[in-house]
């Protein structure tokens, strides 16, 4: 320390006195350190090859000085003094703290990596609770009863009433529900809408739902190929395939919010869906088990075929069906092996004439020129 330095602050503890300390002040003078308690008018005066420093506290953000108290005596004195405030004393004395320095870099490096685990813990924990939402997940769609089911279906139908009209007669409907009623099995409840939309698609909703669009049923050539889409779509609804889907998209609160047995929350976010997109493996299994109902229901499987092969070759840009329904060469090949490695019993074809129910899809004539 300079000459006309002010003395730097500290506290001390002298030998065998008390615990609480005093405070003082401290200087540095030609290789002596000087220390003047303020309750006492006796200044101190310690050689530097006495004097032993560390670092201590918290952090090591205090710098703990001693040396031996007098001849006899079994305590030693201390000073402590604040990191932010030696810096005058280091500067005059840097030998002495040579070994505190060190000491403090291996600590400051300890406290940073403790800090980045503390930090990782917490990301570790929600990494482990992303991981665990499948399984959490699939516990929940196990234990969602059928009247909840029906209520997250309904949920899902009324956001599809609510963008735009839904056809509930006609030519069209009837042909809907007497090819849904020819694919159902005794005592099975399934509920078949058509959706007046320009986009040919259909897709399933928990409780035993099945949506159709219009333009599905105008751009197929026969009942047999609507018959195919279904056996599809009530395949997904059989599965559960759209139930899991709702409650994967769901998120973690809501999982555990109907783990507890609070499906509100669940409703309401299917209440926000529209059509849901399966993974291959879904549809794949879905393709399956359609044609194990197209079989049971002597029901020609090649019209599931032919639809999709039309739908896929005549739509470059792929229609919404194919999108939500990704139908692959895969998948088609796939069917073709299934189809021919079944035969099963002689189909019986479905009675329904074709031509007027795409002929009731055809939009009305405009007004007549002048």
């Amino acid at each position: 320390m300079s000459p006309g330095e002010a003395p730097l602050p500290a506290r001390f503890y002298p030998a065998g006195g008390d615990a609480h300390g005093h405070p003082a002040r401290l200087a540095w003078d030609d290789g002596m350190l000087l220390v003047q308690p303020e309750d006492s008018s006796g200044l101190l005066r310690v050689p530097a090859d006495q004097l032993r420093v560390e670092a201590r506290g918290f952090n090591h953000s205090q710098w703990a000085i001693a040396w031996a108290g007098e001849a006899g005596a079994t305590h030693t004195h201390l000073l402590l003094v604040d990191d932010a405030r030696i810096a005058p004393l280091r500067a005059a004395a840097p030998a002495l703290f040579a070994a505190g320095d060190t000491t403090r870099r291996h600590s400051h490096r300890r406290f940073r990596v403790g800090i980045v685990l503390l930090a990782a813990i917490p990301l570790a924990f929600v990494g482990a609770l992303l991981l665990s939402v499948e399984p959490l997940a699939e516990r929940l769609v196990d234990h969602i009863p059928p009247g909840v089911e029906q209520q997250i279906g309904e949920a899902v139908l009324a956001h599809t009433r609510a963008a735009g009209p839904m056809i509930t007669e006609g030519p069209a409907f009837d042909a809907l529900q007497a090819i849904g009623k020819r694919l159902a099995r005794p005592g099975e409840v399934l509920h078949f809408h058509l959706a007046a939309r320009p986009e040919i698609n259909a897709f399933a909703a928990p409780g035993g739902i099945v949506v159709v669009h219009s333009a599905l049923l105008a751009s197929a050539g026969s009942a047999e190929e609507v018959a195919g889409v279904l056996a599809h779509e009530i395949a997904h609804v059989e599965l559960r395939h759209s139930l899991r889907q709702i409650v994967k998209s769901a998120g973690l609160r809501i999982i555990l919010t109907g783990l507890s047995g609070d499906y509100a929350p669940l409703g309401g976010w299917a209440a926000q869906l529209g059509e849901l997109k399966f993974s291959r493996d879904a549809e794949r299994a879905a393709d399956a088990r359609g044609l194990e109902r197209l079989e049971e229901a002597r029901i020609d499987p090649q019209g599931m075929l032919r639809f999709f092969e039309t739908l896929a070759a005549n739509t470059p840009s792929g229609p919404t069906l194919l999108s939500t329904h990704p139908a692959t060469a895969e998948r088609i090949d796939s069917l073709k092996a299934a189809i021919a490695a079944a035969p099963g019993a002689p189909a019986q074809a479905i009675e329904i004439d074709w031509g007027p129910v795409k002929n009731a899809l055809k939009p009305p004539p405009g007004p007549p020129g002048k």
